[in-house]
């Protein structure tokens, strides 16, 4: 058994609630204790996002797990249908009744002929998975039973905008580069966004998914509802790495070929221009330190190795890169562990220029010049402001002053 003095990874269960609780209108029924419910509510103000949807619970008694009854859930269905009248009822198990084996999916089958609402059975929540998973799942569970075709929306093709799958709240700094991705694609290519999946949506844009022409995909997790919307509707996607300034101007070339839309080519070279007018101030501050110049990169997977490329193209060497899960990675110089007692000891042993990871390794004993947080989970830091991305030109305006403002 692993020990654990912060937190273990989070189950997929979280990682669902995480990315429907964002969304206005969505409705979410957990059958299960109220204070697991209660904890997972709470976590929610500890990632710096709102809860937009409502979440209840039906609780659960001695009787319920013995006997395996589901008069709870039922009860509950009916009410909130009826005082509530939602589109969508989300019905899922918490840890505990998956534990024991509930079969939420039956229960919606049963139930629905008797309800308005439409009810959608979220079938894994138990603890085999990490939170990654849930995220996965719940885009996965959108796309196939809210995302409506272009025949019930009544057009024919798809408009002139985009899609931003992967904006969840469990991402750090998903506010920021939110709002850096929409600006670029305002500025650059004078198009806006449909639909976000799924920090700060509603139920309604959801449904209208299918009208865009492209989908922008910023994490791992969004590749295969992305995939499945290429093959229904015909909407191609790009998986974008926008931390720094090769790969922001790569990504507007992928935009540019994939959809054809026309790029300002004033504003970008303004852009561009912004950032190398300071990217050889970070090099030559640099260049005759003779002292430690090494970076540690701690987090989630897209995370790390979107940092890992800004600060590789500042010049800053990188001595170790980690995804604190467990996940499959193809950069054999990335380590995707969880273990808390092999990152303390590297972080005890090591001296650093910068450190870069979640509130869990930046509150752990080390020795660096300049530490910042760039991951969940959160411990203290309040991130609320819109206008601080990682990514994008704007990232790298701040990454570079940042870098600057290191006391040697």
């Amino acid at each position: 058994m692993q020990v654990c003095k912060y937190f273990p990874v989070a189950s997929d269960r979280m990682g669902m609630i995480w990315t429907i609780s964002s969304i206005e209108g969505a409705c979410i029924i957990e059958f299960g204790p109220a204070g697991t419910t209660h904890f997972a509510i709470e976590g929610i103000g500890s990632l710096n996002g709102e809860e937009k949807s409502k979440i209840y619970s039906t609780h659960m008694d001695q009787g319920d797990v013995t006997f395996g009854k589901y008069d709870r859930l039922e009860n509950s269905i009916l009410e909130i249908d009826e005082n509530i009248n939602p589109k969508y009822i989300f019905v899922m198990a918490s840890s505990v009744s998956s534990v024991i084996g509930a079969d939420v999916e039956s229960v919606c089958s049963t139930m629905q002929d008797k309800v308005k609402a439409k009810l959608i059975p979220i079938t894994t929540a138990g603890l085999k998975y990490d939170y990654t998973v849930g995220v996965e799942n719940t885009l996965l569970l959108l796309i196939n039973n809210v995302v409506k075709s272009r025949e019930e929306l009544g057009i024919e093709n798809g408009q002139q905008t985009y899609n931003i799958i992967g904006s969840n709240i469990d991402r750090y700094n998903f506010l920021s580069d939110t709002n850096e991705l929409e600006r670029i694609m305002d500025v650059i290519f004078d198009k806006k966004v449909n639909t976000t999946f799924t920090a700060y949506t509603n139920i309604d844009e959801i449904e209208r998914a299918s009208m865009a022409s492209l989908n922008i995909v910023t994490r791992k997790e969004g590749l295969k509802a992305a995939m499945i919307m290429d093959e229904r509707y015909g909407i191609p996607y790009i998986y974008a790495n926008l931390y720094g300034l090769k790969n922001t101007i790569k990504f507007i070339e992928q935009v540019k070929n994939i959809t054809s839309w026309e790029v300002n080519e004033e504003n970008l070279e303004k852009e561009i221009e912004s950032v190398k007018n300071h990217l050889f101030s970070v090099k030559r501050r640099f260049y005759f330190y003779e002292k430690n110049k090494d970076a540690a990169v701690f987090g989630d997977y897209d995370t790390v190795i979107g940092m890992s490329d800004l600060l590789n193209e500042l010049g800053i060497n990188i001595d170790r890169k980690q995804i604190i899960y467990k996940t499959d990675c193809e950069d054999e110089t990335i380590i995707a562990s969880d273990d808390e007692l092999d990152r303390m000891k590297y972080l005890r042993d090591t001296e650093l220029l910068m450190l870069l990871g979640d509130g869990v390794t930046l509150d752990m004993k080390h020795n660096s010049k300049f530490d910042l947080q760039i991951s969940n989970p959160n411990l203290h830091r309040v991130n609320i402001y819109p206008s601080t991305p990682y990514i994008g030109f704007k990232g790298c305006l701040l990454m570079i002053e940042k870098i600057l403002n290191i006391k040697l």
